[in-house]
């Protein structure tokens, strides 16, 4: 397993930027976001040594999720709001666990 990301001196690290585009959030229509063309995403529980959920996929799998949860993060979004990920409509793999994104509530 890959070990944690650490916080320290940011000048110590490389660094390279990122573009992930997202939908503004507008109330009227809701949450709005997108799947990139090709994307693969599952989700596991692992059990051995202690319980851990894994969140694997493809470069593009892996670029929506981003997406997901940027979408999410607008200021603007209000808590609760969510958006769920399951096999049976196609967005995760077929031998993947639900996910549900949700906004903390306030």
């Amino acid at each position: 397993m890959a070990s944690a990301l650490n916080g320290g001196d940011s000048s110590a690290r490389d660094e390279t930027m990122v573009v992930v585009e997202v939908a503004p959030y507008e109330p009227a229509a809701g949450v709005s976001t997108w799947w990139d063309d090709g994307a693969i995403l599952r989700a596991e529980v692992w059990d051995d040594p202690e319980k851990v959920v894994v969140i694997s996929g493809n470069p593009a799998g892996l670029r929506s999720l981003a997406r997901h949860l940027l979408t999410l993060a607008q200021q603007a979004m209000p808590g609760g709001r969510h958006l769920d990920f399951d096999s049976y409509s196609g967005s995760l793999a077929e031998e993947s666990l639900a996910i549900r994104l949700e906004v903390e509530k306030q």
